[in-house]
This record gives structure tokens, C-alpha cells and sequence, in this order.
């Protein structure tokens, strides 16, 4: 049995698949995390994402073991906020928190493509609307994560340099460190915040309540082997290795994920499947159409008694007179 912190709420539960029988949510058919496959989604251009107080430090930044995660909070006179992309509103930064293995083969939630990523990093933002994260439980538009994967790199990040001697400190649960150099949440993150994924999904812990929209960026973090393995040194409630602390694949169900690109998507709504026995037939015929008067024809046109060049209104016009000729000669 464990004890999680998700958004500002506690819970108590055991394994993932026993999560139902205490919260019916975890059942749901629109549930997180899922396997993203690239091949199925539907690319977009989606208004560019709005990032204000990303690149601004905070005056405090707190990392805290909470026994399942680590998370980070933060106390500043510019709280981060995203809108635009997918978002309607204003979303006002809540925590980040991050999954992980044993190894570097596994722990990420999402997966791309069936690749599982060795860490990936959850941003928490509550629509502002709603004052604060527990009450944007309540609402289907309640919350967005921006999700971050990791990568091992051969070099440590710089960037995480203060973070992973931090981590050091707070071994065991319910310990808290504060950072000396705090960094801004733009440091934390990846750069290309461009080509992204987005769909509609859950918490990813109890009560796995269905208001997150996810925005996952295709781009990595870039870290090495010994700093993410310095997240595994982290202890839970009970003392053991804080490891595998992510849940397993859900089904995508009649969802589907949308794929932001600087390409230029030309959306056109035909509003009926054409076969393709059809788009070729049709083709042909503009081909024929487009054809100038004087252009070779095959042995049809070229045995036959009509005029190549003919135009369309032409032949209406011979048809009535011939219509016209046969009446006249029965009276």
C-alpha cells in the first residue's frame, strides 16, 4: 500500500490494478497514460503556445521527496502561465514531478511509438479559472500537463547540475530541500516547444480523474546515465528504492491524438470516403478534359467521325437539332 501527493491532494491505494475498486474514475475510457503512435496521429497548426514567466526564477524553489515522486514547488511573484496551442483559457503553474525505473530501459508513462523513455517529466497547470488545483478536479478542462521525456546523454546537463546534488539531500520521504540558485522553469525544460503531441486523458494516479489535457513534446531532455541515477537513490514511505513509480499503458479508446508541426496542414473535408478506383477514374477524365484540341489521341479518337476539338455545348446544341429534325418529319 502506498501514499501519493497528486495536485494537491492525498491519497492511499494499493497497485495499479486494484486502483478501480476504490476510485471508479480509474476505469474510464479516456485514462493516461497511452502509446502515441506517430502514424496515427492527425497533424495540425494549432495556435502557438503562449509560455509567460517560464523564463523568470522564482524567489524559492523547494524539492521535496513526497514518497512516491519528487516534486518541485515553487514561491514567486511571477507564477508560471500557458495558454494558446490546444488550451482555452489561462493555465497557472501548480508542481512538476517526475516517473522513473530501475534502469534506463523503462519509466516513463506515455510512450512514443513503443518506446519507453528511461524518465519524463510531468508540468502541472490548473486552468486559472478554477482558483486552484484541487478544486480543476471538478471540471473536464481542469487541468494541463506538459510532458517532458528524457534521453541518456554520454555528458551531464548542466542544467540539472544543482538539482541532482539537491536530490542528495532528500533521500529519504517527507524530506524537503531548497535550492540556492533557483532555476527558472525554462532551464528545466526542452527548447523545441514547437512539435508537440496533445490528446485528451487522466490523472495518472488516483482518483485518475478525466481533466488533463496532455501536451507531450517530441523533443528530449538530454541527461546522463549517473544523474537519473540519482533519482533512483530516493526512498519510499518504506525505505525501499523509489523506483517503478509509473502506471501501466491504457487503452487510447476512440481518441485521437493530435500532432502540432510548423508544416502547412491543408485540411480538406470531402465529407464521403472516395474509393480510389474512383479518384483514379476521375483523374483520368480532367486529364482528358484538359487535353488541347490538337493533342494526340488514341485510335478511338482517331477512327472516329467526330471532331476532336469539339466543345461540350456543341454537341447539346446538335443533339436538339436532331431531336428537332425527327419530330418535324412525323407530321
Amino acid at each position: 500500500m502506498s501514499t501519493i501527493y497528486a495536485v494537491g491532494i492525498c491519497v492511499t491505494f494499493h497497485g495499479p490494478s486494484h486502483w478501480g475498486e476504490q476510485y471508479n474514475s480509474c476505469t474510464g475510457k479516456h485514462q493516461s497514460p497511452i502509446n502515441i503512435n506517430s502514424l496515427d496521429v492527425k497533424k495540425v497548426n494549432l495556435p502557438p503556445l503562449v509560455f509567460n514567466g517560464f523564463d523568470i526564477a522564482p524567489l524559492q524553489t523547494n524539492l521535496t521527496n513526497n514518497g512516491h515522486t519528487v516534486a518541485v514547488t515553487v514561491k514567486s511573484d511571477h507564477i508560471p502561465t500557458i495558454s494558446g496551442g490546444p488550451l482555452h483559457g489561462v493555465y497557472q503553474y501548480s508542481q512538476l514531478h517526475f516517473h522513473w525505473g530501475d534502469n534506463d530501459t523503462f519509466g516513463s508513462e506515455d510512450m512514443i511509438d513503443n518506446h519507453i523513455f528511461p524518465m519524463e517529466l510531468h508540468v502541472v497547470f490548473f486552468k486559472r479559472d478554477y482558483r486552484n488545483a484541487k478544486t480543476a478536479l471538478d471540471h473536464s478542462d481542469g487541468l494541463t500537463v506538459l510532458a517532458f521525456f528524457y534521453e541518456i546523454s554520454s555528458e551531464d546537463n548542466p542544467r540539472y547540475e544543482e538539482f541532482v546534488q539537491l536530490l542528495g539531500n532528500v533521500t529519504n520521504s517527507h524530506k524537503t530541500a531548497t535550492f540556492a540558485d533557483p532555476p527558472s522553469l525554462k532551464e528545466l525544460i526542452a527548447q523545441d516547444l514547437l512539435h508537440y503531441y496533445t490528446y485528451n486523458g487522466s490523472l495518472t494516479t488516483p482518483p485518475c480523474s478525466e481533466v488533463v489535457t496532455w501536451i507531450d513534446f517530441k523533443e528530449p531532455i538530454m541527461l546522463s546515465h549517473a544523474q537519473i541515477e540519482a533519482f533512483r537513490a530516493l526512498e519510499d514511505e518504506e525505505g525501499h528504492p523509489l523506483t517503478h513509480n509509473f502506471r501501466p499503458i491504457q487503452p487510447l479508446g476512440d481518441r485521437v491524438v493530435l500532432f502540432n508541426t510548423d508544416e502547412i496542414i491543408k485540411d480538406v473535408d470531402l465529407g464521403v470516403d472516395v474509393p480510389p478506383s474512383e479518384v483514379e477514374n476521375s483523374n483520368r477524365v480532367e486529364e482528358e478534359v484538359r487535353k488541347p484540341s490538337g493533342s494526340k489521341q488514341g485510335k478511338k479518337g482517331k477512327d472516329s467521325g467526330v471532331a476532336r476539338g469539339t466543345p461540350v455545348a456543341s454537341w447539346v446544341l446538335l443533339g436538339l437539332a436532331s431531336m428537332a429534325l425527327l419530330t418535324a418529319s412525323r407530321y
